[in-house]
């Protein structure tokens, strides 16, 4: 494609090849409560044509001459959610928000010339990672690439993780993005270079899933004019409108042609489909689209004239032909359209200085309200390109109603419920009645069977699998009888009867019944023995033809008396456990103890002899029965060793005496090693270890103790003896010094020549019964010479904590 500039530099047509420039993709629109898109901070800072820019952080657009952006055409911006500048780029380049370029953010594969050249898309709205397509134009063989940005890398001013992955190629020079319908990820929209092929990506939290989806629908992107060759049709906007329910397409070529064509899109499946077309004279060279922030408008440029047409959604409908006035040193044709976070649509007169507006742009017909030069510029030339906002989907608040009609006869109601801003293709609808699932009951309407208060829960399985109630709970009467009938505690054949009767009087009737009570909803019958059978009639007060009738039937059989197996009980000692075994008929108990305390439980510690009365209780039935037993406490017979250990010295012949103290009417075992050694009362002992006694009542209650006797001598000196002389001359007889010793827990030996130099050193103890072998007569692995030699030995006691130190001199003779 050519493009020529003229000496007022700004863009113009050619008559052989059409210099359409297309708009610049920035930000993100948040919706919510309508369709109407609302002001997001991240769309606040444009940058455009050639080092153009603006920005909505101080209310009415103010521009902003310190971007570096020069591009004839495709551009796009992204802020932060406070409105701060985070990166912006022409599809080839990307600048920081400090206007240098980004790191590695160079030859991205987009071009000036190429009508959607940048798209910006935040990675599941994140505020930190991008994912950045580049579209080549339309005769460049790069196609669509796209680059990926992450915020946190140099410091916050962002980099790149990876760029040049190629996306689609051939491509015309369309690209866009719809949020899928949670709001999350979000579908990337491109179109074959020269046929109807809608590509179609989905960019989610694995990043973006290939292969796309292609749908081949409206009309091709290549058209044949006189001479019979084919002319790619390349220029004009791709834009979906603020829902992400419409895709419209501008499509205009290098000859004189042009239409507009609007899609639906399926923003959960990513399906194009239903194309409408719009080609007319007023469509030729068509380029900039932007829909109304309602999304019943769609206004559309052209740049071979100033005026701009307003567009029935509905049916594609021209409603309004507005014309702008002429700016200085402009084209002749308008270029981008693109709604502002102010929600005024804004447009480009390429090479003109200032932005016009449309105020209004919701109106129909031409009080939406154009103004030509809406926002100055600063004296710098805006091109065609204005930044696309990214938008999200409106939040509409789902609702759920439901309505009750009562039909002719008797109990005959249905429920039926409306809903909105719910999609009905992907609804699940379930009926509660007070509080619990209906069974079965998953359609939009319900027949009632039964009284309650009733509300729908409808699910909608779209996207974000919401569940939404409804704002009202329903009473439903009927004429209804539900009676039951269960068992009175504590009452032995009581039952409580009750009728959950609704819509009328219940009248009951059946043994046992008295008339004061025969039309309450619940009363008491007792004296039940077998099975008995009660009947109750509910009639509608106003219609005697319309009542119901049902009937509950009782058993009760009163189980055999609980008995204890005896009816006494001994026991030593202060406790006795008490345990009522639980049986099919009776499982709870009750105790009164002899002291007139009371206790609950299967299980009873008794602490006094005396009688003990104990009531077995049938939940099941009611039912109680009496029973007793007495408990005999005999005491253990006290017995006290003062002392459980004693140190002393049993000297040949010497004993102890120990004494556990008198009981009376017992019988004394002594045991040592398990064996009896004395029945006596006081024992002599004679020898050392632990010795424990056994105290027997005549009631056969026993008690034992015990008490050890340890060694406590005076304790022994160390003495270790150490030959005078050895003979290590390898005959194998007294090759080595061995010293015996007693009373010594361990022993150094140093061994030493005449001048005090030290030849040996060892540590042993008393454990080798053969001796302690030391030294064997060598130093430094060589024979020491016959003559004597000095010891050191140093040795520990077992019973002192002082060292004793014994010295001599030994001979060594070979």
């Amino acid at each position: 494609m050519k493009l020529t500039y003229l000496h007022h530099h700004y863009l113009l047509l050619n008559c052989s090849d059409v210099c359409l420039l297309t708009g610049c993709l920035l930000a993100v629109l948040v919706f919510a409560g309508s369709a109407k898109a609302q002001s997001s901070k991240r769309n606040s800072n444009w940058y455009f044509g050639e080092g153009a820019g603006l920005t909505f952080n101080g209310g009415a657009p103010q521009a902003l001459t310190n971007g570096k952006v020069h591009t004839r055409e495709g551009c796009a911006a992204r802020s932060g959610p406070n409105g701060q500048l985070l990166f912006y780029t022409d599809g080839r380049t990307i600048w920081n928000r400090n206007h240098d370029v980004m790191a590695g953010a160079t030859n991205l594969g987009g071009s000036s010339q190429s009508s959607q050249s940048a798209l910006i898309v935040p990675y599941q709205n994140s505020d930190a990672l991008f994912y950045v397509f580049s579209v080549a134009g339309q005769n460049e063989p790069g196609g669509i690439q796209y680059a990926q940005v992450d915020m946190n890398l140099n410091g916050g001013l962002g980099g790149l993780t990876f760029k040049n992955r190629q996306l689609l190629a051939p491509a015309a020079e369309k690209i866009t993005t719809i949020p899928h319908c949670n709001n999350l990820n979000h579908w990337i929209i491109a179109h074959d270079a020269a046929t109807n092929a809608f590509v179609v990506y989905l960019l989610n939290d694995n990043g973006l899933i290939l292969p796309a989806k292609v749908y081949t629908v409206g009309s091709n992107h290549q058209s044949v004019y006189g001479s019979g060759h084919p002319h790619l049709q390349k220029k004009g906007y791709m834009k979906p409108s603020h829902d992400g329910r419409k895709l419209a397409v501008a499509v205009s070529d290098s000859v004189a042609g042009g239409f507009l064509e609007l899609f639906d899109f399926d923003n959960k499946t990513g399906a194009v489909s239903n194309p409408v077309k719009l080609e007319t004279a007023e469509t030729v060279g068509a380029y900039g689209i932007e829909f109304s922030p309602d999304n019943s408008l769609i206004y559309l440029s052209t740049l071979f004239s100033k005026k701009i047409y307003q567009i029935r959604v509905s049916d594609l409908t021209i409603t309004a032909t507005i014309t702008a006035q002429s700016l200085s040193g402009s084209s002749p044709g308008i270029g981008a359209l693109q709604t502002g976070i102010d929600n005024k649509v804004y447009g480009t007169q390429p090479g003109g200085s200032y932005l016009m507006a449309i105020n209004q742009p919701d109106q129909p017909g031409t009080g939406c309200g154009l103004v030509s030069q809406a926002v100055n510029l600063g004296g710098i030339k805006a091109m065609a390109g204005l930044p696309f906002n990214v938008d999200t989907l409106p939040y509409l608040p789902p609702k759920v109603n439901i309505a009750l009609t009562k039909l002719s006869g008797c109990n005959n109601y249905v429920l039926s419920s409306k809903t909105e801003n719910l999609d009905p293709a992907y609804l699940v609808y379930q009926w509660y009645r007070n509080g619990v699932a209906v069974t079965g009951a998953t359609s939009s309407s319900l027949t009632v069977s039964k009284s309650g208060t009733y509300l729908m829960k409808v699910r909608e399985t779209k996207c974000l699998d919401i569940q939404i109630a409804s704002d009202e709970e329903l009473p439903v009467v009927l004429v209804e009888a539900n009676p039951t009938a269960s068992a009175i505690p504590d009452s032995c054949g009581a039952f409580l009867l009750n009728a959950h009767a609704t819509g009328g009087i219940p009248l009951w009737t059946g043994m046992g019944i008295s008339l004061s009570q025969n039309q309450q909803d619940s009363l008491i019958v007792s004296g039940v023995n077998g099975r008995q059978t009660f009947q109750v009639r509910v009639t509608n007060p106003d219609n005697e033809n319309c009542f119901v009738e049902a009937e509950v039937s009782v058993t009760f059989t009163r189980p055999d008396p609980f008995l204890f197996a005896s009816s006494t009980r001994t026991a030593c000692g202060d406790t006795l456990t008490l345990r009522a075994t639980p049986t099919a008929d009776w499982d709870s108990f009750r105790w009164q103890q002899p002291n007139g305390s009371r206790a609950v439980g299967s299980v009873l510690i008794a602490r006094q002899s005396g009688p003990y009365s104990i009531t077995a209780i049938s939940t099941a039935t009611g039912c109680r029965s009496e029973t007793a037993i007495r408990v005999t406490l005999n005491p253990n017979p006290e017995v006290l060793l003062a002392n459980k250990q004693i140190d002393t010295c049993l000297a040949l012949g010497d004993y102890l005496k120990i004494d556990p103290g008198t009981v009376v009417d017992a019988d004394y075992s002594w045991l040592k090693n398990g064996n009896i050694i004395s029945t006596n009362q006081v024992l002599e002992a004679q020898a050392y270890g632990t010795y424990r006694v056994v105290v027997r009542t005549a009631a056969g209650c026993q008690t034992s103790d015990s008490l050890r006797i340890n060694a406590n001598c005076p304790p022994r000196l160390p003495v270790a003896y150490v030959p005078d002389v050895f003979t290590p001359n390898q005959d194998g007889i007294n090759e080595t010094l061995v010293i015996y010793s007693s009373s010594a827990k361990q022993m150094i030996l140093s061994i030493y020549n005449r001048w005090g130099e030290l030849l040996y050193t060892g540590t042993g103890d008393e454990s080798a019964s053969a001796g302690w072998s030391t030294w064997d007569g060598t130093y430094k692995g060589q024979r020491v010479n016959s003559g004597l030699y000095v010891y050191r030995l140093v040795m520990q006691s077992r019973d002192y904590p002082n060292e004793f130190v014994q010295k001599g001199v030994i001979e060594v003779a070979r």
